[in-house]
């Protein structure tokens, strides 16, 4: 079953070369990446309330399929999606 978590779950990230996912950590356990399947930036809404935002869709060696995202304007990281 695919699980989205509306506004996201707040988790830590570690990151290879400074740019991407290399493994995050949710309900206490890390999940090293496998690969990244797709990246996206969100920049809307710069005229009243903006969300800006990198996306990546990854796999884990956890046998996770998951979104997470950046908060670019709080430096947060989220997971917003798990698919089944």
């Amino acid at each position: 079953m695919t699980r989205l978590f509306g506004g996201g779950v707040l988790i830590d990230v570690a990151l290879q070369n400074g740019a991407l996912p290399k493994h995050f950590r949710w309900q206490r356990r890390v999940h090293p990446v496998k690969g990244v399947t797709n990246t996206w930036r969100v920049d809307f809404g710069w005229w009243r309330l903006r969300i800006w935002r990198d996306y990546f869709k990854l796999h884990t060696t956890t046998g996770l399929l998951v979104v997470i995202y950046h908060d670019l304007l709080t430096d947060s990281w989220y997971l917003q999606t798990i698919y089944d």
